[in-house]
């Protein structure tokens, strides 16, 4: 017996495993299927991809970065998560909380993007399509929303998939469609597009990887961690698009092919770019293949002029004035024998006239004594907003350029003195400065007012032009050895060691003196910020503060993990390739030390402008809060006009208490362009605010009824303003004439004449912030009166937003007016009776 229990056990054991092996494998098998790569659902004739890894592949050689330690180990970016946090959790619907934790996804898994060209006649409008990895969670609420679109949009059933498609109006046949891939989110574009994505994703159509140029781009090893790639197949847009005629009225058709040979772009075939992680540094790589320059000259660092010791940036490269010209003519002559023989002649007569109508050869004059190096940098000692910017020209001949600008003032000087003038909006002047001329210029506006900006001189071997003369002065001072000359230090060096030794351009930036000079600019405005922050209203009196002073780090400690950025390019016969050795990735700032990450600079411009912000949400609010008083006042007058009063607090439905009844703003209802609503009331307007009948109208929210300085709870159908009643807690039950009563009971009529006080002076109605209720009823919830001190922010309820410290009210004229929470009670009573005979002090 023991024996075949055994034999049961074992097979019962066995059993066990095949059943899980199969269900594991039906389910792996279901997974393959469903779970396809991003690539699998894009088009194999596409010829723009994009891909972002997202960071959660490249986590660890990220954290190898600059950019990590200067932002995340110095904690300066939990800093704005807790600030974020914070705005998060004042959404009460949950919105914020799921677009900041779809945002997070996409941080984390990137995306996908391909266009492609579809097949068949006529022009082909391409179809685009976005995959988003590890996202088709999003689907239900994305389905959610598109119901609020109503018809436009529509649930299909394709292969299995539950698709959510719109057709774009006015357009030919493009489709948008948005499904759930297994794990992946697709959004698609363009004729045809979900079926065509579709039948990649099933094997029906071939994919991007057999497309043969895409898939040798794709399969190349890098010597760093590749984390994106951005692939144009310009060749193939070229060939499919190149043939078709441009619409413009000319002799003989043009072709956009024409077009790029023209400008010369006709021989790019792809544009192939990479970014990545290499170490410490963000490294990118970007290659124009096909763009090149036969026999193009290269430089190298001695070959840039003696450039400020310290610079907020610098770029340099290869430039040739005359070739330049001679293609801009050589595209101007070919533009004419577009247009015809006629416009050949005028053309060659222009350029033949050319010299003698400026009084110079342009090219044999002064082009043609340029060099091939051009260099524009930024001195930081020269001052805020730029000042210091300065344009440096190599010259073949620099005395030929200087007998040119002397030639060039001595003519204009010449004709004025002979009685001559003209009329420049850029009038230059020659002055001896540095043992040359320098001309310098006086920029004319509106009214003659001059202002002097620019100045030019020819010093050594280089033209140099400069936004303000001290530029130039100290450029030729560099010259002297008067002032010390920019070297590399031991971190330009490391990067210039990483990068090509010549090149035909160059740029640096180092963005730790700009971080530096914001951060030090920001951490003395952090209390005012915080306390700007408590005033908003943007945090609950029992809630923690997004940040404390002490939370931020020291500026040092973010900015000095940052190295110089440096980007140079380099030609050979495959094409032109840019690469980046970079700390973080900036943009040049103008009259600052260095440059700023993009990303970062607005955290902290974030910071520093969040109490502007704060201030003008405030402000925004409270005009709207202000719109709706005026409305409502206007609808009162409405009233007035059509029944000779105003309404009464609550309807005629004395059977039922003022709690139960419909309040005056149902009555106002057809004046607030809610008429459908108000007839749809009306049927059962002596029964109860919340019957059987009424609910399913009164639980309808009216945007005019709602202050968007406070939270609506969601639960009802609220109103954040009430009529005013006049003075004590028996004020809504007082008859029209009493010397207590304000302009709304619950059962009291006031006309126009009964507001003896005049209606300048009298609250008709009044924000509140505590007591809420639905608009619908009757009771406290629509009528307030004074019952207790202070007034304003005190237990009747009676206030607006915390932020504004007061409270709008509308007066019985239907102005709006906002009074101060310290008010005079005795003042604030006034205003609230009607006809009591009081005069009104100063509010």
């Amino acid at each position: 017996m023991a024996k075949l229990r055994k034999q049961w056990r074992m097979t019962g054991l066995l059993g066990g495993l095949l059943l899980l092996l199969a269900v594991g494998w039906a389910s792996a098998n279901t997974f393959l299927v469903q779970q396809s790569a991003p690539e699998d659902l894009l088009a194999e004739n596409s010829f723009l991809y994009c891909r972002f890894d997202g960071s959660k592949g490249h986590l660890e050689a990220y954290q190898q970065t600059a950019e990590y330690k200067a932002f995340y180990e110095s904690g300066l970016v939990s800093i704005f998560e807790g600030m974020l946090d914070a705005a998060v959790s004042q959404d009460q619907s949950g919105s914020a909380e799921k677009a900041r934790e779809a945002f997070a996804d996409l941080l984390a898994n990137g995306f996908v993007f391909a266009a492609a060209l579809p097949q068949g006649e006529g022009i082909p409008i391409p179809n685009a399509t976005v995959v988003f990895p590890d996202s088709g969670k999003w689907m239900a609420d994305i389905f959610e929303l598109t119901q609020a679109a109503g018809e436009r949009v529509e649930i299909k059933e394709i292969d299995g998939r539950k698709i959510a498609t719109f057709l774009v109006p006015d357009s030919p046949g493009i489709e948008i469609g948005i499904w759930a891939e297994g794990k992946h989110l697709v959004v698609t574009a363009g004729q045809n597009a979900v079926a065509g994505t579709i039948a990649c994703a099933t094997g029906k159509s071939p994919s991007i990887s057999s497309n043969k140029r895409w898939s040798q781009v794709n399969s190349v090893k890098t010597d760093y961690e590749q984390t994106s790639l951005l692939w144009l197949d310009w060749k193939t847009l070229q060939q499919t698009y190149g043939e078709i005629p441009i619409p413009v009225p000319l002799p003989e058709p043009i072709t956009i092919s024409t077009i790029l040979e023209m400008v010369g772009i006709d021989k790019l075939d792809q544009v192939i770019s990479r970014a990545g992680y290499k170490a410490e540094a963000i490294w990118s790589e970007t290659i124009f293949v096909g763009l090149t320059r036969k026999n193009g000259t290269t430089m190298t660092l001695k070959d840039l002029p003696g450039l400020p010791q310290k610079m907020n940036w610098m770029t340099a490269f290869q430039f040739d004035a005359s070739v330049l010209y001679a293609n801009l003519i050589s595209i101007a002559e070919k533009a004419a024998q577009l247009n015809g023989p006629r416009m050949e002649d005028q053309l060659e007569m222009i350029l033949k006239q050319l010299p003698d109508l400026i009084g110079f050869d342009p090219k044999a004059d002064f082009l043609d004594h340029l060099g091939n190096t051009v260099c524009v940098y930024d001195d930081a000692n020269g001052g805020f907003f730029g000042a210091g910017t300065t344009l440096c020209i190599s010259l073949k001949n620099p005395k030929a350029v200087k007998e040119f600008f002397d030639t060039q003032i001595e003519r204009l000087e010449e004709y004025e003195e002979d009685g001559g003038s003209i009329d420049l909006p850029v009038y230059p002047f020659r002055v001896e400065k540095n043992g040359g001329s320098l001309i310098v210029f006086d920029i004319y506006g509106d009214g003659g007012l001059a202002m002097q900006y620019g100045a030019i001189q020819v010093i050594d071997n280089w033209l140099v032009i400069g936004l303000m003369p001290q530029a130039v002065e100290a450029f030729y001072l560099r010259t002297q050895r008067k002032l010390a000359s920019w070297t590399p230090d031991q971190e330009h060096q490391t990067a210039l060691d990483a990068l090509p030794k010549e090149f035909t351009s160059i740029t640096m930036m180092s963005p730790r003196d700009s971080y530096q000079m914001i951060l030090n600019l920001a951490t003395p405005f952090l209390p005012a910020i915080q306390a700007a922050v408590l005033q908003s209203g943007l945090i609950g009196e029992d809630d923690e503060l997004p940040f404390y002073v002490e939370d931020f780090p020291p500026p040092e400690l973010v900015t000095a993990p940052m190295f110089p950025n440096i980007t140079v390019a380099t030609q050979d016969e495959q094409g032109t390739t840019y690469t980046t050795r970079a700390s973080t990735f900036g943009i040049p700032m103008f009259g600052g030390n260095g440059n700023v990450s993009a990303v970062a600079a607005a955290g902290v411009g974030v910071a520093l402008l969040l109490p502007a912000v704060q201030q003008a949400r405030s402000a925004a609010r409270r005009s709207v809060s202000k719109n709706n008083l005026k409305q409502i006042g206007l609808a009162m007058h409405n009233y007035h006009d059509t029944h000779s009063h105003f309404p009464r607090g609550t309807v005629d439905a004395e059977k039922l208490k003022p709690e139960q009844r419909l309040s005056w703003a149902y009555s106002i209802l057809p004046f607030i362009d809610q008429a459908a609503l108000y007839r749809k009331l009306s049927n059962s307007e002596k029964e109860k605010w919340n019957s059987d009948n009424s609910k399913p109208f009164t639980n309808l929210q009216i945007p005019t009824f709602l202050n968007p300085g406070l939270q609506a709870n969601g639960k009802v159908a609220q109103i954040h303003y009430a009529g005013m009643a006049g003075v004590g807690k028996d004020a809504p039950l007082l008859k029209v004439d009493h010397k207590r009563a304000g302009i709304f009971g619950y059962n009291r009529v006031t006309r126009m004449r009964d507001i003896r006080d005049g209606t300048s002076n009298t609250i008709m109605t009044t924000e509140v912030n505590k007591k809420i209720g639905p608009w619908a009823q009757g009771g406290i919830s629509t009528i307030r009166s004074l019952t207790k001190k202070p007034y304003i922010h005190g237990p009747d309820g009676i206030g607006g937003a915390k932020s504004i410290r007061g409270v709008q009210v509308g007066l019985a004229d239907g102005s709006v007016r906002l009074i101060s929470e310290n008010i005079d009670p005795e003042v604030m009573e006034n205003l609230s009776k009607m006809n009591d005979g009081n005069a009104i002090g100063a509010f």
